[in-house]
């Protein structure tokens, strides 16, 4: 093959090869992506051609991500980048399209994603962005020779196609709005790409000033203002500050719109289909695209300081603004990179190294100032993703806001971003165990270092009770210094550990952890330490002298304190020290000293001591130090003689003789087992039981070799155990008694196979049972050892005692701690001394005993924790040295887990960490923190801070490093010099903003004086100049407190100041007057407290507006622009100008804004500024309006105005329509006649201006808020109009159906869904259309029938039903139901019952409206719709459907309805109409308790509800009522917190979170009383004056609630209200102006005196219904006195008011009616009176009962209310007897005539009659009321009357009576008529048993009443018994008796039924009886 072969074939990619990457076999795909790659890149490299198709080879590199498995990702998406920027892409652009290519590239992500590979998504990332440019670049050329026309229209298709290969098909929406031809034309011409850099820069300039004359949508759309912007930006040339400047204007713009947006739901409605409507681009995507670029720009910089980084940084941070503001998440793709920028400056900052640490600070202020400003980005756009992005994944934020947790110095130094990171990281994941952690670390550091401090040690005491806290760094720390001081803090509390358990605890605790630090050297030292005080104690013991004073030795051995305290896990660990074999040889040998002195010690005890000691130290002893004495001679030989048995505590050394079986010496074995024999001897006392002599010469202990520990349990598997049946059934065999041997030993033998399975033991171990029969198989095996039966079954016992044990480690240690386990076995063990294999098991079980401490049995291994390899042991084990955990070694696992976890496997990051926070810590503040303090301190050099460190701390300090650049700045003299320190400054407002400190706003102040007095004379100045001022204005609008007042105080001051000599000046430059007139816009925005007086505010205006109008000749139309902006804010502030004045200036800008006569989009701003500042001047020109000379004048004036306004109606501009309407709206209402004259002739708009408002309300391309404004002026504009034909234009409009419709499209939010089309409607617009019925309504009430007829009205309440919006868009839909209920309301009084059948029968709309109610009270101002809603809440209690079912909902949740009376009846709303409706709706609620069933009486749910109260006093009473005993009492604390519980009337009943509680009632009395006092003030209030409606209103409020409420009644007893009440009347009967009633009248005439009776009227309607009550009784004789003189003395009044005297007779009835006081007073005469009360009583009573009646009047009105107040005084002796000297019962004369005769008859009506008759039946009980008199009368009337009814019940009962009395016997007896009216009531037929008698007597009362008469009379004396059997009448009562008996023995339940049957068959019983005897 030739060379030319070779090379053909080296630089051909044929297709046959290609097709190999998508094969199906991995390794022919792998070898052609090899051959592949070397080829194409080899060529790439040589720059030789290929053969080879691209779109083919593309095609196949995208399909490889289509096989299975996807690899070598990154190789392949290497050749697919370089394929595209190769030569080659250029036949791809061609063939596909850019459309297509990305969404493969998307697909291809979304598999690479899975692959969790990070080189091949920065490949893919960076493929897809280079993607537009690749379809740019290699977009075909346009042919050289073209017309303009065609030029222009490539241009666009240029710009098009960036779009297209730029963004997605995702990323464009429907336009919010659309510009028209002419501002497409103006907008093309603003900008164009091809400018050189000074064009572009005026344009740039240009495009500022006038960008708020259009809409921000319009420049994402075409011609694409922002997307040039941008691509201007990606130039980075010397236009990038000023594109820089116009992006951050038209962000902020966007953001104003937005808010806009949100607010009014302005828009215009996308009525057609989405498609159908033209697209703009997406602001989230606009701002990805810029955000992409300006990271890309900030990218390069990042490390180092120009002039543009400032910029950038603002750019980026008002991005992520209005992403905020926009409510979305911020893209991920930013975030990403943003990412990359933070982990960029980190590892600049933290790795910059050096030692001079002026220059550290100096190389890293500006990257670290630009580091803290992406951190704070970064939390902020993840913060935004959390909120908005549902789907966002939130392990990766996490992920991504590591870097900036890791940030130490940041974290430090921003503080309150520290906490606000913290919370997010809890939302964004669970609760971790991170931040505890880290405290608990912190906490750790802080107390050890501040114990190193002289200044803040703390005492011993404290110090060993927070030591497990210092613990956690004493081996970080490494400090020998804290050694020293934890050893002095054990030492010097060694007399308080007998006192003070806890103490004694935590120092053993502390001396465990410093034991076993991991630092030898630190552990050495500690050793070191206790040498002293330890040899010291030993010392004393041996020299017999005192170790510490006020403590014996002895003492402190018995309390274990040997020099230090110990425990038995402390000796544990001396003896393992001992053990170590390490370089710190000198721990081994103290540790061996130390035990051999307290050996030594154990040795010279004696008795109780010894025994106490020796338990001390067995569990030690037995097996550690046995194990440790083998190769420890001198301890050996201590512990074999402190062992040997001894007479009186033999058995407690039997577990250490024990021990000894396994010692490696086989002779100590021989005389370890002869002990042992020696204790069983001493045991057993005498037993017959002895050991034999040769087993005392054997050696127990050699068993080799071990036996394997997995021979136990061989059985063992994964699966479970499937024997459980087995086991239970052989237990309960070797439970039963008297078991055979042989079944004993197959029982036990099968057991034991069973548990050789691990899983076997557990079932087994579940219960005691098993283990009982193992030990009882023992004993009995034991006793019966000498029996070969059961001496066979101990071997298989013992097995499986082996068993239990590994499994059971409970059981283990209770026979390890059992002597008696130990002389079981033992005694085994002797006597099977010959048996091999039996011997081996009871080793096994003792040494199980022995060390159960230190083994771990599984069920595969056993492991030791200690190396006893020393001893014989019976059993395979492994070892686990580890050492044992303790709070030292845990703080170093905490740090090691805060390293993997918190800063992620960073252990660089994680010391300086730790370096940082030890340096806190040490020197207290960030600001002290010094390199030599931190030298001076003993800690670990690897703790202490570097230089490095330190420069970065100084340079995240942004307050001082700010400072010095101010220093630098004020000291520099070189202009460029100065520019970049300024911008270094404006970096620092970037990070700042709001929060610059108070000196550096002064020094700011300073230094920007200092440049911006005097206007700049050369360029170098100018340039300085325009930096400053862009400064000035960054700290304006950041709100620098001292900026802002410093520039107005110079302003105000300095005439020739630079600012006002530019704005004056017509020549100046337009980017100098542009820069001075933001400042002034800022200035005059600022949200500050402007002092009351500014004068030169008026003469800047006047000024000012006389350079616009000079500009305007001259046509600077710009330069104008910038001036009517700063008017725009001037005009708002009160600039005094005369009426002249404001005058000229109206016209000077309206003429001004009608020279401009452009109705486009082009020139909006100029007319807003213009029509706003017309708005302010004739705002404050309103008030002086009819000051006006003439009428002429002011109709000529506001002929012009009205005109002017409403051309502006008609503008493109949708603020500026916005504008004009709330203009007329606020000049019709104050214009006077003016407006009457005008308006019907204006003949501009058709129709008049209130069918433009209609037609514009309804116009649905209209904005919103244009919308909403023409309704409410339409609203305003009903009253002037005509009724009929204002219905009449609504039919025409069709306005009803057009409502209907509207409701149908209803938006309850301002946020509309993003592909939302078609009419939208928002709450405001229903509102107008509900408005215009309720006032038409209003106008004319006969519409409303035809109003309830139509679908609309019926619709209304699916609205209320909605589930309401969010709280913050929540003001327009509670308007809207709001304005519901006030229409519904209206109905009430013509259409009831329309509401009746809607919404009073529909239970979901009664729900919602509690719901509603509910939200409404959450708000901070609820008046706004709480009048409406209680309304209707008034009308929902007149229908009883609605009624219970609103109750039975309030009862359950009462609060809400207690809220809006404590609301409402809150003295703050006097006067208003939502206190009125309130009163009413509480008078409602009262009134319906009266009778209302248990569970919908709202009054005594309100009684069982409780409010936390607060004893504060309320300001306005106490300035109102300063004696008033109100001020005492408590005061509600907050509306919204209510508990429930019953509570005592008037007195706090329990604590609800530690406030008192009272009932709600209680509360609301406070409430109303207040309000009485404010309505009928003690001193002043005058009767002459009318009450008005809350004087009406709180007095029925107060009497219906004190009618009803015992609470009520006894919290108004405690303020003593009606104390007020009665002085009030006092003080009006006391008033001498006024004086008689007679003479009164007769001096001023009856209509004056009007008023008087009206007030009168209303405190006695409060007071009848008060003392109504049964609870308000009057049990004082002093207040009853009172009551009776007030009556007596307002007598003469009642002649004047008929009402008035009903009131005060029912008030006189009232009082009586429960108080015995009131009765007697009112029947007394009292002093200085003509009358008694009840005399008065008895003339009322007289007149009413013989008055003619008055046509058309209530007949007896007071009648019946007298004669009770005459019946309630009967009740006292007082009373009988005044009414006995006044005769009362002569009235009966003419009552009851003697005959029968129609004119006597009629003389007084039925009522009144019964009245009488009921008055003379409670009086006749009494003596002096029983006499006979009128008795024909009554029996006449009884024979009148008709059976049982009323009357004549009561004259039978009066005769009863009077038969009572033994003087009227005779009398009665002997008077024929009265036993023949007797004998015919008996004789009267009732309903009896056959169905027989009158129907239509059903009760035996009038019977019963007659019997017992006749019983009185005759039953008790023999005479006239006689006289009774002489008459009929015993045998008519014979035969009832036996009628009665009839019925009741057949018909039983009828009987009982029977009214008064029993009654009567009971005193038939006693006749008859009485009669036989």
């Amino acid at each position: 093959m030739t060379m030319a072969s070779r090379q053909t074939m080296t630089l051909e990619l044929r297709d046959s090869l290609l097709t190999k990457l998508t094969n199906n076999l991995v390794e022919i795909r792998m070898r052609a992506l090899e051959q592949v790659e070397t080829r194409f890149f080899r060529c790439l490299m040589l720059h030789e051609k290929i053969a080879v198709n691209p779109v083919f080879m593309l095609k196949q590199l995208i399909r490889w991500f289509g096989c299975k498995p996807p690899l070598a990702a990154d190789r392949v998406l290497a050749i697919l980048k370089d394929l595209l920027r190769s030569e080659y892409a250029e036949e791809v652009v061609k063939k596909i399209p850019h459309e297509r290519l990305s969404a493969e590239l998307d697909k291809i992500k979304k598999i690479i994603r899975s692959l969790e590979s990070t080189r091949a998504m920065e490949l893919l990332d960076e493929l897809q962005l280079l993607l537009p440019d690749i379809y740019l670049n290699h977009r075909p050329t346009p042919p050289p020779s073209i017309s303009e026309a065609e030029l222009t229209s490539e241009t666009e298709c240029s710009w098009k196609d960036q779009l297209v290969a730029r963004f997605q098909q995702e990323d464009f929406e429907p336009a919010w709005t659309q510009p028209c031809t002419e501002d497409v034309v103006t907008m093309k011409a603003m900008i164009d790409m091809e400018d050189p850099d000074a064009e572009m820069h005026e344009k740039l300039t240009k495009l500022t000033i006038k960008m708020g004359d259009y809409p921000s949508e319009y420049f994402l759309q075409a011609p694409h203002i922002f997307f040039k912007l941008v691509k201007i930006q990606e130039r980075a040339d010397s236009n990038l500050l000023n594109v820089n400047r116009a992006l951050i204007k038209y962000l902020l713009q966007m953001q104003s719109s937005i808010e806009v947006r949100k607010a009014t739901l302005s828009y215009s409605c996308n009525i057609g289909p989405p498609d159908a409507l033209p697209k703009q681009l997406r602001v989230e995507s606009a701002l990805c695209f810029l955000l992409n670029s300006c990271t890309k720009l900030l990218d390069p910089i990042l490390h180092q300081f120009t002039r543009q980084n400032w910029l950038i940084l603002e750019l980026i941070m008002t991005a992520v603004r209005t992403y905020k503001a926009l409510c979305c998440p911020v893209s991920n793709l930013f975030i990403e990179r943003l990412v990359g920028l933070v982990k960029k400056a980190h590892t600049f900052c933290y790795n910059t190294e050096g030692n001079d640490l002026a220059k550290l600070v100096d190389k890293l202020a500006m990257p670290r100032l630009q580091s803290l400003i992406c951190n704070g980005l970064l939390h902020d756009s993840i913060a935004l993703n959390i909120t908005y992005d549902i789907s966002m994944d939130r392990n990766q934020a996490k992920l991504r806001l590591l870097p900036v947790m890791m940030d130490s110095t940041y974290m430090m130094c921003m503080p309150e971003r520290e906490q606000s990171i913290k919370k997010l990281v809890s939302d964004i994941s669970q609760p971790s165990t991170t931040d505890k952690q880290l405290s608990m670390l912190y906490r750790g550091y802080n107390l050890a270092i501040n114990q190193l401090n002289p200044l803040k040690k703390m005492t011993s005491e404290d110090v060993l009770l927070i030591q497990k806290h210092i613990c956690l760094v004493v081996n970080q720390l490494g400090s020998r210094s804290l050694l020293k001081e934890l050893c002095d803090a054990l030492l010097d509390c060694i007399l308080q550990y007998t006192k003070n358990p806890k103490l004694r605890k935590e120092a053993e605790s502390l001396m465990y952890s410093l034991m076993n630090i991991r630092d030898p050297e630190l552990r050495g030292h500690f050793y070191h330490l206790m040498w002293y005080p330890c040899g010291l104690f030993f010392h004393a013991i041996v020299q017999n002298s005192v170790y510490l004073r006020g403590c014996s030795n002895l003492e402190l051995i018995r309390q274990r304190i040997f020099g230090l305290p110990l425990n038995t896990k402390l000796l544990r660990q001396f003896v393992l020290q001992s053990w170590l074999e390490d370089k710190w040889d000198r721990v081994r040998v103290w540790c061996l000293q130390y035990l051999d002195m307290l050996l030594n010690l154990t040795c010279t005890l004696r008795d109780n001591d010894f025994s106490a000691m020796y338990e001390f130290l067995q569990p030690v002893m037995v097996p550690l130090m046995i194990c440790r004495s083998v190769t420890n001679s001198t301890m050996h030989n201590k512990l074999w003689k402190i062992v040997c048995p001894a007479e009186g505590d033999v058995l407690l050394k039997l577990r250490a003789n024990v021990c000894y079986l396994f010692h490696p010496d086989p002779q100590i074995r021989i005389e370890a087992a002869a002990r042992m024999a020696y204790i069983l001897q001493y045991v057993s006392k005498g037993d017959e039981k002895k050991v034999h002599g040769k087993i005392l010469i054997y050696d127990f202990g050699w068993v080799q070799p071990p036996r394997l520990y997995q021979s136990i349990f061989p059985a063992t598997t994964e699966e479970p155990f499937l024997g459980e049946r087995s086991v239970d059934a052989l237990l309960r065999l070797l439970e039963t008694k008297d078991l055979k041997p042989a079944i004993r030993k197959s029982c036990l033998t099968q057991l034991n196979v069973l548990l050789q399975n691990w899983n076997a033991c557990e079932h087994f171990s579940k219960t005691n049972k098993g283990l009982i029969v193992v030990m009882q198989a023992l004993y009995i095996g034991r006793d019966n050892i000498r029996n070969s039966e059961h001496a066979d079954n101990l071997l298989t016992t013992v097995s499986i005692l082996i068993k239990i044990h590994f499994y059971n480690k409970v059981f283990l240690q209770e026979s390890g701690s059992s002597s008696e386990m130990y002389l079981l076995l033992t005694s085994l063990l002797f006597e099977t001394a010959n048996d091999l294999e039996f011997r081996e098991s009871v080793l096994i079980c003792l040494f199980q005993m022995l060390f159960h401490e230190h083994m771990t049995a599984t069920k595969s291994k056993l492991v030791l924790d200690v190396d006893l390899s020393s001893l014989i042991i019976p059993i395979t084990y492994e070892l686990d040295l580890t050492e044992p955990p303790c709070t030292a070694t845990e703080g170093l696992a905490l740090e090691h887990t805060l390293r993997q976890t918190h800063f992620g496997q960073d252990a660089d990051r994680a010391a300086q960490h730790w370096r940082l926070n030890t340096a806190i810590f040490i020197c207290g503040t960030l600001e002290d923190i010094t390199l030599e303090a931190i030298k001076k301190v003993d800690i670990k050099e690897s703790l202490k801070l570097t230089a490095a460190d330190l420069a970065l701390i100084q340079a995240s300090q942004v307050g001082p490093q700010l400072g010095r650049q101010l220093t630098a700045a004020s000291n520099c003299s070189s202009h460029d010099e100065l520019k970049q320190i300024v911008a270094k400054i404006q970096i620092y407002l970037v990070l700042l903003r709001t929060s610059v400190p108070e000196d550096a706003g002064i020094s700011l102040w300073n230094f920007m004086h200092k440049y911006l007095r005097v206007a700049p004379a050369n360029a170098a100045d100018r340039e300085v100049y325009m930096s400053v001022s862009e400064l000035c204005l960054s700290c304006i609008r950041f709100g620098v407190q001292h900026v802002w007042s410093g520039l107005n105080r110079t302003l105000k001051l300095d005439a020739l100041h630079s600012f006002l000599l530019i704005l004056y000046d017509r020549t100046t430059d337009l980017n100098l007057l542009q820069a001075t007139c933001q400042i002034f816009t800022a200035l005059l925005e600022a949200k500050m407290q402007v002092p009351a007086k500014i004068s030169w505010h008026g003469q800047f205006f006047i000024q000012l507006s006389a350079v616009a109008r000079t500009h305007f000749e001259l046509r600077q139309l710009l330069h104008v622009r910038c001036i009517l902006r700063v008017l725009h804010f001037v005009s708002e502030l009160d600039l005094m100008f005369s009426d002249d004045q404001l005058m000229f200036y109206i016209r000077h800008f309206m003429q001004l804004s009608s020279d401009l006569r452009n109705p486009t989009q082009t020139g909006s701003q100029w007319q807003r500024d213009c029509l706003h500042i017309v708005c302010q001047l004739h705002k404050r020109y309103l008030g002086k309006f009819a000051t006006i000379a003439t009428s002429d004048d002011r109709d000529h004036l506001a002929d012009k105005i009205i005109k002017y306004l409403l051309g502006l109606c008609g503008h493109s501009d949708g603020q500026v329509r916005s504008l004009a309407w709330v203009a007329i709206a606020s000049w019709l209402p104050n214009s006077g006649s003016s407006a009457g004259k005008i308006l019907p002739h204006l003949p501009h708009p058709p129709g008049g201006l209130i069918e433009c408002c209609l037609s514009t309300m309804q116009h649905v391309a209209e904005m919103m808020l244009v919308r909403e404004l023409a309704g409410r002026m339409f609203i305003t504009l009903m009253p002037q109009t005509d009724a009929e034909k204002i219905i009449e234009l609504l039919q025409r409009h069709n306005f009803l159906e057009d409502a209907h419709y509207a409701l149908e499209t209803l938006h309850v939010t301002p946020l509309l869904d993003k592909h939302a089309n078609g009419e939208k409607n928002s709450c405001g617009i229903i509102s107008c259309y509900i408005a215009i019925c309720s006032r038409l309504v209003v106008l004319k009430p006969t519409w409303c029938a035809l109003l309830c007829e139509h679908r609309f009205m019926n619709c209304l309440s699916d609205v209320m039903k909605r589930t309401p919006p969010p709280q913050n868009f929540s003001d327009g839909f509670l308007e809207l139901c709001a304005d519901i209920c006030e229409l519904y309301a209206l109905c009430y009084s013509t259409n009831f019952e329309f509401l009746q059948r809607s919404i009073c029968r529909d239970p979901a709309l009664l729900q919602s409206y509690i719901t509603l109610i509910d939200t409404i009270l959450d708000l901070e101002k609820p008046d706004r719709f709480l009048t409406r809603f209680i309304k209707l809440f008034l009308v929902f209690c007149k229908d009883t459907n609605a009624y219970d079912f609103l109750f039975e909902q309030l009862y359950i949740r009462p609060t809400i309805l207690i809220e809006i009376f404590l609301y409402g009846t809150n003295l703050k709303h006097k006067g208003t109409s939502l206190q009125q409706h309130t009163l009413s709706a509480l008078t409602m609620v009262c009134l319906k308790a009266q009778h209302a069933p248990e569970h919908l009486n709202f009054v005594k749910k309100m009684e069982k509800s409780s409010l936390p109260v607060s004893n504060t006093k309320d300001k306005t009473m106490n300035e109102q009522n300063d004696m008033n005993a109100l001020n005492n009492q408590p005061k509600p604390k907050s509306n919204r917190k209510f508990a429930k519980g019953d509570a005592k009337p008037s007195s706090v009943t329990i604590c609800h979170d530690g406030l008192p509680v009272v009932s709600a009632v209680v509360i609301l009395l406070q409430s109303l009383n207040r309000l009485f006092d404010h309505y009928f003030p003690a001193k002043t209030f005058n009767f002459l004056h009318p009450p008005g409606t809350g004087h009406v209103q709180i007095c029925e409020v107060l009497g219906a609630l004190l009618k009803v409420s015992p609470y009520a009644i006894d919290v108004a007893q405690t303020l003593k209200l009606l104390d007020r009440v009665l002085g009030l009347l006092d003080d009006f009967l006391s008033d001498l102006d006024i004086g008689n009633a007679t003479t009164y009248v007769k001096r001023v005439g009856a209509h004056k005196s009007r008023d008087i009776l009206n007030n009168l009227v209303l405190l006695f309607n409060m007071m009848v219904q008060w003392h109504s009550s049964p609870y308000s009784v009057i049990n004082e004789a002093s207040v009853a006195a009172i009551f009776v003189r007030l009556q007596i003395r307002i007598w003469p009044w009642l002649s004047h008011s008929p009402h008035l005297k009903l009131l005060c007779v029912q008030l006189a009835m009232s009082l009586t009616e429960y108080s015995l006081e009131m009765c007697k007073h009112t029947s007394l005469l009292l002093s200085g009176q003509s009358h008694s009360l009840l005399q008065l009583m008895v003339r009322v009573a007289d007149y009413e009962t013989t008055r003619k009646e008055t046509p058309n009047a209530i007949p007896n009105q007071c009648l019946v209310p007298a004669l009770r107040v005459m019946v309630n005084c009967c009740a006292c002796l007082e009373g009988r007897l005044s009414l006995f000297k006044m005769h009362v019962l002569d009235m009966f004369d003419t009552i009851l005539p003697a005959t029968v005769s129609g004119a006597h008859a009629s003389k007084i009506g039925p009522a009144a009659l019964l009245a009488w008759l009921s008055f003379w039946e409670v009086y006749s009980r009494y003596d002096s009321g029983s006499k006979i008199c009128h008795l024909h009368g009554l029996i006449t009337a009884i024979r009148r009357m008709p059976p049982l009814s009323p009357g004549r019940i009561l004259c039978l009962r009066i005769l009863r009576n009077m038969s009572f009395s033994v003087g009227n016997r005779l009398p009665l007896v002997n008077n024929a008529d009265f036993l023949s009216m007797l004998s015919d009531i008996v004789s009267q037929p009732v309903k009896d048993v056959d169905g027989g008698g009158d129907g239509s007597l059903e009760s035996y009362e009038e019977h019963s009443l007659v019997v017992l008469t006749l019983w009185k009379l005759f039953c008790f004396i023999a005479k006239y018994q006689a006289i009774l059997r002489g008459t009929k009448l015993l045998k008519k009562l014979s035969c009832l008796q036996e009628k009665l008996a009839v019925v009741k023995q057949e018909r039983p339940g009828f009987f009982q039924e029977l009214p008064h049957a029993s009654e009567l068959e009971e005193l038939l019983e006693k006749v008859i009886d009485c009669m036989e005897k």
